[in-house]
C-alpha cells in the first residue's frame, strides 16, 4: 500500500467521496486521506502552507487561484451541481411562486457564508440575478438572508440532528442548498425540494487542482475522477457529469 493521497475537499462532496474512495481503492490499491470543509477556508489553509495532494472545490475560482499562485497545477472541472431550495413543506413553495415567496419579508432565508463557502456565493448570485430583472427584490433578499453555515465562525451542526435542522428547529423557513444535498431530504414530508427557475440559476462547476509536481498516485486519482467510473459515482450522488 502506498502512502495515502491527501485530499482537501468541499464539504458538499461528503456524500460522494465514500463511494469514490471505495471504488478508487479497489481499482488502484491507493488509500485516500480525506479532509472536508468549506472550500474557501480550505483554500486559505493551503495558501498558509497546509499540505495537500488534491484540492476539490465547489467552484473553479479557488483552484484557479492556487494555480495562479504556483501552489497547484491547472484547475480542471470534474462535476457540476445546481442550486435549489430546501423549504418547510407547509410553506407551499413551487417554481411558479418562487419569486413571490422569497420576496415576502416574513419568510426567513438561510444561506451558506459567501466568501468562505461557494454555496453562499452561489446563493448571492441568485439574488443578484433576481435584482437584475426585478430591481430592489434581489437586494432585499440578500439583506434579509441569514448566513448560518459554511463560515469560519459558524457553529457546528448539533449532534444527532439531520441536515434540515435549521428548518425543523425554526431558525429559517428555507435554505438555499445544493441539489446533491437537498435531494436526500426529498422523501421527508417535513420538507419540499424546489428547483430554482432557470433564469436565476447560477452555473455551478466543481474544480480540482493537484499540487505542483504531484506524484503518480495523485494523478491517478485525478484521472479516476474524470473517468467513466468516477463520473457515474458522482452522478449517483446527485452531481451532473461533465460530459
Amino acid at each position: 500500500m502506498t502512502n495515502a493521497v491527501q485530499v482537501l475537499s468541499a464539504g458538499s462532496l461528503r456524500h460522494a467521496f465514500p463511494a469514490l474512495i471505495g471504488a478508487f481503492g479497489q481499482e488502484s490499491g491507493i488509500a485516500i486521506s480525506l479532509t472536508l470543509g468549506p472550500a474557501g477556508l480550505l483554500r486559505e489553509r493551503i495558501e498558509a502552507g497546509a499540505g495537500f495532494d488534491l484540492f476539490a472545490s465547489a467552484n473553479m475560482a479557488h483552484p484557479r487561484r492556487l494555480a495562479s499562485l504556483g501552489l497547484a497545477e491547472d484547475a480542471i472541472c470534474f462535476a457540476r451541481n445546481r442550486l435549489c431550495v430546501l423549504a418547510r413543506a407547509d410553506l407551499d413553495l413551487t417554481r411558479e411562486n418562487f419569486l413571490a415567496v422569497l420576496s415576502d419579508p416574513a419568510v426567513r432565508i438561510g444561506t451558506s457564508t459567501p466568501g468562505d463557502d461557494p454555496g453562499g456565493d452561489y446563493a448571492f448570485e441568485v439574488f443578484d440575478r433576481i435584482e437584475a430583472r426585478y430591481p430592489g427584490r434581489g437586494e432585499a433578499m440578500k439583506s434579509r438572508s441569514l448566513q448560518l453555515v459554511g463560515g469560519r465562525n459558524s457553529p457546528p451542526a448539533p449532534a444527532g440532528k439531520g441536515a434540515g435542522y435549521l428548518i425543523t428547529d425554526g431558525e429559517v423557513d428555507l435554505m438555499m442548498s445544493y441539489y446533491s444535498n437537498a435531494r436526500l431530504l426529498a422523501v421527508d414530508r417535513a420538507f419540499s425540494v424546489v428547483d430554482i427557475p432557470g433564469e436565476f440559476q447560477p452555473l455551478i462547476e466543481y474544480g480540482m487542482a493537484t499540487r505542483r509536481n504531484a506524484d503518480a498516485e495523485t494523478r491517478h486519482l485525478r484521472d479516476f475522477l474524470l473517468s467513466a467510473t468516477g463520473q457515474e459515482i458522482l452522478s449517483k450522488a446527485g452531481f451532473s457529469p461533465i460530459s
